[in-house]
């Protein structure tokens, strides 16, 4: 093999590595950009789960005050 044909492959070996180091890049870009997602999906969750504690409490005081109407009524 002569210095020529190992020049030639040169280029290959160069565009084979930046192929890789561009996958290796959107992979991590890929896991910062799941890991930003896991934090708005938990904030989220978070206010649901508060959202929902206060539906709970008007729904409860509503049917207190429904029953106290009615019991005026009758």
């Amino acid at each position: 093999m002569g210095v020529e044909e190992m020049l030639s492959y040169f280029p290959a070996v160069l565009a084979a590595g930046a192929a890789y180091g561009g996958v290796k890049a959107g992979l991590n870009g890929t896991r910062d950009t799941l890991a930003q997602i896991e934090r708005i999906v938990s904030r989220l969750d978070e206010k649901v789960d508060v959202h929902g504690e206060r539906i709970s409490k008007v729904e409860e005081r509503t049917e207190q005050l429904q029953s106290r109407l009615s019991g005026r009524r009758g």
